[in-house]
């Protein structure tokens, strides 16, 4: 990715041009080469994890068995190179990421800030934004539902998110079927309970979605009501204290800040409990496969290596879709910001 570069802020527009193009639409479109680049970086990454479970599948059938010291150091010098490449790819793709979310805010930056200083004027209500930033001409029901108007912050989030695990978590949820593809060639009957699993996890994550999206989106309003009436509070500092009224609104910015607090952990709770539950459903998920394993070796089906193998690819099936209900939270707060 070629070195950040500012495009430089432009000059504000009025209501009557601000259709004409989309400036966050337009920046992200410039940033899918980086995208792209870095969701194949996730394939690479996603191969080369199998690299432990078929180490340890030739050392317990073929290393153990034989007894050759030189088949295993060979084996062991592979690995090595494998580990070095793996961690080169995913080195390449989380700084790719972190590049885009800073390229991201070096673009949009200028415009964002423009939007929010003009948001001050009175009677404004985002549908003069420069490019469009909002996607629409806003209107009353438009910004009731966007709740207050926070550019800055937004950008904030959907930069974080970009150079967070989050994003790299959902990169990797496309290639769990290379995992369930080599599960089913060690032996269906393994590949099918791994899926079963997966269902499993996936309806925690749509129970998640569904359970804390309105919570997310109100507490992210509350905290950024709770922020403005900071800002206002202490640029008006020397008239609150002249008129005695510190005391009313400081108890007015704390109802906000409780309101805000009450609702993000209103959805934290039950993303917690969904996270805790998934985690504690892939362990044991890993043993049923254990278990599962053990039988098909004793009745000569699969190899002693293989059970070990499959544990590992269970694993690694169900680690992206558990690492991204354990980062929900995170992607909601980008998801709402990102509208």
């Amino acid at each position: 990715m070629q070195t950040v570069k500012s495009k430089g802020a432009a000059p504000l527009r009025g209501a009557t041009n601000n259709m004409d193009f989309n400036s966050y639409r337009l920046v992200l479109r410039h940033l899918k080469p980086a995208f792209y680049a870095a969701f194949g970086f996730s394939a690479i990454v996603s191969v080369l994890m199998l690299t432990g479970s078929i180490y340890m599948l030739q050392v317990y059938d073929r290393v153990l068995s034989s007894g050759s010291v030189p088949t295993l150091l060979v084996l062991f010098g592979i690995v090595i190179v494998l580990h070095l490449f793996l961690a080169f790819y995913d080195f390449l793709r989380s700084r790719l990421m972190a590049r885009a979310a800073v390229q991201l805010n070096i673009d949009l930056g200028p415009d964002v800030f423009q939007a929010w200083v003009a948001a001050g004027v009175p009677g404004y209500h985002g549908d003069a934004l420069p490019g469009n930033l909002s996607g629409e001409r806003a209107s009353p029901a438009n910004t009731k539902t966007r709740g207050s108007f926070r550019p800055l912050s937004d950008l904030d989030v959907v930069r974080g998110f970009l150079s967070g695990p989050a994003a790299t978590g959902l990169m990797d949820v496309p290639w769990v079927p290379i995992y369930l593809a080599v599960l089913f060639l060690i032996h269906p009957w393994l590949g099918w309970l791994t899926i079963g699993g997966a269902v499993v996890v996936v309806v925690l994550a749509a129970l998640n979605r569904v359970l804390t999206r309105d919570s997310i989106g109100t507490a992210m309003a509350g905290e950024a009501a709770a922020r403005d009436f900071a800002e206002n509070g202490r640029q008006g500092g020397e008239t609150v204290l002249a008129m005695g009224m510190m005391g009313a609104v400081t108890n007015r910015w704390h109802a906000l800040q409780l309101n805000a607090l009450k609702a993000g952990q209103l959805g934290s709770d039950p993303s917690e409990i969904l996270a805790a539950a998934s985690k504690s459903f892939r362990m044991l998920l890993q043993s049923a496969i254990l278990t599962l394993g053990a039988y098909l070796v004793i009745q000569q089906e699969i190899s002693g290596g293989m059970i070990i193998a499959s544990s590992i690819l269970s694993g690694r099936a169900l680690g992206p879709l558990d690492q991204v209900i354990g980062q929900w939270r995170s992607i909601g707060r980008a998801v709402e910001s990102h509208k």
